[in-house]
């Protein structure tokens, strides 16, 4: 993310997000669309499928902040994401009560308030990363994985016929300076 890309996305910080979206864009580098409309800096992210074709988005919904990283293809809604393709790194604001999950084609990560990072790849295998916090993750034919860390914990899951493997595996996809970036972003959030 280049220094103008952050300046825009730190004076978008504040703008309100519409009751009948999902969230927002903050900025992107990329093309952006959702049908047949170009979204933009500024723009309310639908509740519908949204791609990014390359390139980079930051996004905002109430509570958190999140880099997406193309070729992605994600349905946002204001509690979970569908994530079909791509890398969604996360950081949420912990609130009593409130849930988020990331949905992808191998495995669910259900979390309340931390920083994590979900990859789909081509051939739908999924990284999830703890990289601060503590979730869970399910996924068919596989028991409940709690994850937590305070440095990046990654297990990639992938689906075989008698349901969902998995394995610890690298951190790939993100970096602690992109997390402190979106901390940045989530801190600027007005109240």
């Amino acid at each position: 993310m280049n220094a103008r890309t952050l300046a825009l996305a730190l004076l978008l910080t504040n703008v309100p997000v519409a009751a009948f979206s999902a969230g927002r864009v903050l900025s992107t580098d990329g093309v952006l669309t959702s049908g047949d409309a170009v979204l933009k800096a500024g723009d309310a992210l639908p509740n519908a499928e949204v791609r990014l074709a390359s390139g980079t988005a930051t996004l905002a919904l109430d509570g958190g902040r999140f880099l997406l990283k193309g070729p992605a293809r994600f349905t946002p809604r204001k509690s979970q994401f569908r994530l079909d393709l791509g890398s969604l790194l996360t950081v949420l604001k912990s609130r009593a009560g409130r849930r988020f999950s990331v949905r992808t084609p191998a495995a669910v990560a259900a979390v309340r308030g931390t920083d994590f990072f979900v990859s789909v790849g081509s051939k739908q295998e999924v990284d999830v990363c703890i990289c601060r916090g503590a979730l869970e993750v399910t996924a068919k034919g596989m028991e409940k994985l709690p994850m937590a860390a305070e440095h990046h914990l990654n297990y990639r899951f992938w689906i075989v016929k008698s349901g969902t493997a998995r394995e610890e595996s690298p951190m790939i996809g993100h970096t602690d300076d992109e997390l402190d970036v979106l901390h940045g972003l989530l801190a600027a959030e007005k109240p």
